[in-house]
This record gives C-alpha cells, structure tokens and sequence, in this order.
C-alpha cells in the first residue's frame, strides 16, 4: 500500500521514478499514482455497474487523459477482451475480470506496475494464464513489475525476490549466497 502511494509512510523515505513519494500532498500524489503507477488488486475492485470499457475508460477520463475511451479499447484488445467491451463484471469470468483489472492499471502507461496477489482468487490454469500475461506486457513495455504473492512458483518467476516474514524483509538464502 505505501509502495503504490495509498498510505503514508511511517518514517524514512520513499522515492518512485525520481520522485520523493512522501514529500507530496495528498494531490500530487494522486496525480502521480495515476500517471505513473498501475495497480492490479487481487479482488479486481471494477465498478459492478460499468462495462469493462467504462471501467478502464473512467480512470483516465478523470485524470484528463486523451480518447480515454479509445485508449481503454486498444488495452481491452491487449488483453484479449477485445470482444467483451460491453460486458459488465457480473458477466465475465474471474479471469477476464482480472483482465480487465490488468487493461485499467496498463492504460495510463505507467513505469511501476505492482500487482497484489493476481492469481489468488484464480484457478491454477487461469492463475498461470494471468501470471504470463503480466509478465509478458512488463517485458513488451519495459516496465517495472513488482509481485505481492505467497505462491513460491510465482515468486520463482521474478528477477529478484524479497521476503518479508513477521514483518521483517529478508533476502532468501539463495540469493545471499550468490551475493
């Protein structure tokens, strides 16, 4: 939540992109979340009565974007939903609610993509299925994509992994011995 800008820090510091997070207001902060961060949350959070459309076209419209729903057709395309733009969340699949959670967060093109817990509430195959899925679109955008997860064939996806414990962070053991 505090990497994402949706809490406060506690103490220290907390720069994202060259930017120093916790020296902003609450308004800059915002902005900055919608320009630069795209966050996929582990229960989709779509608005029940919006179609997928509206609910990666909104996000944008609000923060002035141009053609926001333009923009959430070609991501809607991008993840395979090309066909169920004017489908509401009660009439798609977890998976494609997942979908379209990954097209809004993609939209504004952001340079960190923190994804909590994407698989979670998904089958095994459909998990696997939005795991490339992400993977695949950070490597096609060069973006940073940060991974909250508990599934270790996962976390084994990742680059680098960080493990908090009882609120402490390590670095597995593994990786300490290559260090």
């Amino acid at each position: 939540m505090v990497l994402a800008g949706l809490e406060r820090l506690d103490s220290g510091t907390l720069r994202i992109d060259g930017a120093s997070l916790h020296e902003m207001t609450e308004d800059e902060l915002a902005a900055f979340r919608g320009r630069r961060i795209g966050i996929v949350f582990q229960s989709f959070h779509l608005i029940p009565n919006m179609t997928a459309l509206e609910n990666v076209a909104v996000p944008l419209e609000l923060a002035g974007r141009p053609k926001p729903f333009e923009r959430a057709k070609q991501e809607l395309a991008s993840v395979g939903l090309g066909e169920r733009l004017h489908h509401y969340p009660g009439q798609l699949s977890g998976g494609e609610q997942q979908r379209v959670a990954i097209a809004r967060a993609l939209a504004p093109d952001p340079a960190l993509l923190i994804a909590d817990e994407p698989t979670g509430n998904l089958d095994g195959e459909t998990g696997r299925m939005i795991a490339d899925l992400l993977f695949a679109k950070q490597r096609e955008r060069q973006m940073t994509l940060l991974l909250v997860t508990h599934d270790p064939s996962l976390a084994a996806r990742c680059a680098t992994q960080v493990h908090m414990q009882s609120g402490k962070i390590g670095i597995p053991h593994r990786e300490r011995e290559q260090a």
